[in-house]
């Protein structure tokens, strides 16, 4: 089951979201950014770059 916590980016990492999602593979984030989007599994790195997860799209389309 996922949980999902919507609270938890600050606006900083959530436009850090949409940018993977817009962006991706050429996204340019923070690494803070990046690393806490993997941990809480809305982005996975890959060898062509990060890439926004299922979860991550759930994410963007919560906060509409």
């Amino acid at each position: 089951m996922t949980v999902h916590t919507p609270k938890l980016l600050t606006p900083e990492e959530f436009a850090s979201l949409i940018e993977v999602a817009i962006s991706s593979p050429d996204a340019h984030i923070p690494d803070p950014h990046l690393a806490k989007l993997v941990t809480l599994g809305y982005v996975a790195v890959t060898a062509k770059g990060p890439i926004v997860t299922g979860d991550g799209l759930i994410r963007i389309t919560e906060s509409e």
